[in-house]
């Protein structure tokens, strides 16, 4: 019976263990967002939706592809794999009519990045308070 019983509990264990669960949405904080729909947080990281806010651009950073944190973002939050969204960017890129986000090489630069630039808007894994930035719900 134990035998039986063993992949189940790797992969119940490899699931605690392993995965990072991105769940972090932040934003500028002068950004008078705070919430935002999973509809409309797709739209922001697939380069659809281009303003939340009247006269202010969005500015969209993302982790590299790869990254445990991004992988997780993408299928966790976003609901598409990493690689649909790669689609997505160069698609928009190589027709002239849309554009690829800012890529970071980590969360600490992520939340930099974030802090810095009026309308941007990342994700990381977790956050505690950091200057410059707010965290902004995720609404089902």
């Amino acid at each position: 019976m134990l035998p039986a019983l063993l992949p189940p509990l790797f992969w119940l264990w490899a699931s605690l263990f392993s995965s990072v669960h991105a769940q972090v949405v932040i934003m500028h904080y002068e950004t008078t967002q705070w919430t935002i729909s999973r509809d409309s947080l797709r739209a922001i990281f697939s380069m659809r939706l281009q303003n939340l806010e009247p006269r202010i651009p969005l500015t969209v950073f993302v982790l590299h592809s790869g990254h445990p944190v991004h992988d997780e973002f993408s299928k966790n939050v976003l609901g598409v794999f990493p690689y649909q969204l790669q689609r997505s960017w160069d698609r928009g890129v190589f027709s002239g009519t849309g554009r690829a986000p800012i890529v970071v090489r980590s969360e600490e630069e992520m939340l930099q990045r974030v802090a810095q630039t009026p309308g941007a808007i990342g994700y990381v894994s977790s956050v505690n308070e950091y200057a410059g930035i707010r965290v902004v719900e995720l609404l089902p």
